[in-house]
């Protein structure tokens, strides 16, 4: 029996390795048929397909990698969209509805799948969510999903209110745990602005066979971006951010001249896109950076803030009367360009912007507290128009778009709370970056905190005159920034990194 029981032993031994061996080769070859079978099926479907000129067969494969990659590495997911961004163009897919493409459709799928491995694994860090910049946000999606059940047209509200969603989840809520690598807000950062460097010289050299005809430069960057102000609020952000990489001491001699590229570029582009708003919101991210590296004291800025605001209030006919005077229009010369901002009289761009505000807060007057609902300004403002007050590009109609105010806007929308919710953003996250920067054991790490404020700052001065967070252009940065200081705020006490 021993001797049987040995002999049974020695054959498992011997034959369990060809078994095996057996089994791994049944099981690739059971692979490789399949693929083969589908690849046959796929190419011999095609074939017709080609045959009666059904192109958009081929986008398939396309498609079947997207959902690979959708499956198994999100975070690859996020860089081709930073990538695809810039490039993206609007397409009508409706009478009244746009859609940019292909970053908007990927950002759907993006929530969607995000938002299922979330409910799922539930393997998220709660600091994150907690954080006083998260609440902020919080705050400022719940108020706008209230306002949207109150609003004036339901679907108008609630397809503004899941487009940030669409913005927040993937460039925010995602983001922020990829940024435990510090690394990586290098590498999202290039994602976005080597494609949109691409753009700014393309844009440049058209401008400049056109000749720099001043016209041309309010649309010549179409079809990337609507328009030239919001071309110049992206290059504002992107150049004051390129400017740390540029100056950092970490920074090896190849990437430095990248950054350099990088920094001329955007410059160029930022003063070609005579955006008077873009223009003056790096000066305000300039103050900050004073602020900061000279240790000047917050509370004599505040008392000269509150004088400056007082003596426009005391003083506000003969200041108003004084700006009436100024006729100088914009214009191809930069010197005339910059005077024309005060020209509330006849420059038809800020004569415009000052008939949305006056609709805004006529608008409020009638819904202070609930607003007309997210999204609906534009639907809405024409009845609040006053003739005295039409500009030159005015319709009775109403349908030139938004309060051109990222503050106002809301204060239409969502009332008073609305408004407050995007101001309590804006303090906190620059509350935030100056408390990363005091704190930072890691010098370096401070100055990109501060510096990713600035770029914030840029954006948060030029959103008094402009509003561009309904677009994934303007978004998608904005929210990638922030999320920047947060996971430097969270990760910078455990550990010092390498940029």
């Amino acid at each position: 029996m021993k001797l049987l029981n040995k002999i049974q032993d020695f054959s498992i031994l011997k034959f369990q390795p060809i078994k095996e061996t057996w089994r791994k080769l049944t099981d690739r070859n059971q692979t490789l048929i399949i693929i083969f079978l589908v690849c046959s099926i796929f190419i011999g479907v095609g074939y017709s397909y080609i045959d009666y000129e059904y192109y958009y067969y081929g986008i398939i494969p396309i498609v079947l990698l997207l959902l690979l990659l959708y499956y198994y590495r999100l975070d690859k997911i996020i860089y081709l969209i930073a990538i695809l961004t810039p490039l993206s163009i609007n397409v009508h897919v409706g009478e009244t509805t746009s859609m940019s493409i292909p970053s908007e459709p990927l950002l759907m799928l993006f929530t969607l799948a995000f938002s299922l491995k979330f409910l799922i694994d539930y393997n998220y860090d709660k600091k994150i969510l907690i954080h006083p910049i998260s609440l902020a946000i919080f705050f400022y999606l719940a108020w706008m999903l209230i306002t949207s059940l109150t609003s004036t047209h339901p679907l108008v509200s609630f397809k503004f209110f899941a487009s940030k969603l669409f913005y927040i989840i993937p460039f925010y809520i995602a983001l922020i745990p990829l940024f435990t690598n510090f690394k990586k807000i290098k590498t999202m950062f290039l994602s976005y602005a080597i494609p949109l460097a691409l753009i700014v010289v393309y844009v440049s050299v058209s401008f400049a066979l056109k000749g720099f005809e001043f016209d041309y430069s309010f649309y010549i960057m179409q079809p990337f971006y609507n328009d030239h102000t919001a071309y110049g609020a992206i290059l504002a952000m992107f150049l004051t951010l390129t400017s740390f990489f540029l100056l950092s001491k970490n920074i090896k001699k190849r990437q430095r001249i990248v950054y350099l590229v990088l920094f001329l570029i955007f410059m160029t582009g930022l003063i070609l896109s005579y955006s008077r708003a873009a223009w003056m919101s790096i000066i305000p991210a300039i103050g900050i950076y004073i602020i900061l590296k000279f240790k000047i004291k917050l509370k004599p800025i505040i008392f000269i803030a509150v004088g400056c605001i007082l003596i426009f209030f005391t003083f506000q006919t003969p200041i108003l009367q004084l700006l009436e005077k100024n006729n100088q229009d914009s214009s191809g010369n930069i010197a005339e360009h910059i005077s024309s901002i005060s020209n509330i009289s006849t420059d038809a761009s800020n004569v415009e912007r000052l008939n949305r505000w006056a609709c805004v807060f006529r608008m409020y007057d009638e819904k202070p507290f609930f607003g007309w609902g997210p999204g609906t300004y534009q639907f809405e403002y024409a009845g609040y128009q006053k003739s005295y007050q039409l500009s030159t590009i005015s319709t009775n109609a109403g349908n030139l778009g938004n309060a051109h105010s990222e503050y106002f806007g809301p204060l239409a929308e969502s009332g008073i709370l609305g408004m407050l919710s995007m101001i309590i953003i804006v303090i906190t996250v620059i509350y935030t970056g100056i408390k990363v920067y005091k704190r930072a054991e890691d010098p370096n790490q401070g100055r990109l905190a501060i510096f990713l404020t600035m770029s914030l700052v840029t954006y948060y001065t030029h959103g008094l005159l402009n509003n561009f967070l309904d677009t994934d252009k303007l978004s998608i940065p904005f929210w990638f920034l922030t999320a920047s200081i947060v996971a430097l705020d969270i990760y910078s006490k455990k550990k010092s990194q390498r940029l």
